[in-house]
């Protein structure tokens, strides 16, 4: 007689826990994502990140003044810098633009606009007083003051 038994398969209490961790996963999710947005929440969230990408603007201006003297590229990491910082602020903004654009969408096709207006300008080291005004303009939009 024999005192050796053969290994019982583990395979049946693996699948086991691991429906059950799904299943409480599911569960904890629906409680947890089932929330309504809160409205206020929304609005500052959407605020903050505009005004955050408001203030990516104004090192774009400085950075683009120092670059580009009569539409000609001076000094090329402060013009790259001035592209970057516009790409930054519209980084920012696009985070939101789907629900700025779902709550007031006249204001979001203009902030595209500018924006598409803005880097124009800039690409085509447009002289300096119309990208700054290009800027302030933007900036004073992210901002809600236009």
């Amino acid at each position: 007689m024999a005192i050796y038994r053969p290994p019982k398969p583990r395979w049946p209490l693996a699948l086991g826990a691991g429906v059950a961790g799904l299943l409480c996963g599911v569960l904890i999710g629906l409680a947890i994502g089932s929330a309504d947005p809160d409205p206020s929440e929304a609005a500052t969230r959407i605020r903050s990140s505009l005004v955050a990408a408001a203030g990516s603007l104004e090192v774009a201006a400085i950075e683009y003044e120092e670059a580009v003297t009569d539409g000609r590229i001076e000094a090329q990491a402060e013009y790259d810098g001035a592209l970057d910082a516009l790409g930054s602020s519209n980084a920012r903004y696009r985070e939101v633009r789907g629900a700025l654009e779902a709550l007031v969408p006249d204001v979001a096709e203009d902030l595209d606009g500018l924006y598409e207006r803005c880097r124009g300008l800039m690409e085509d080291t447009v002289d300096t007083p119309e990208v700054v005004a290009c800027l302030e303009d933007l900036e004073a939009a992210l901002q809600g003051d236009a």
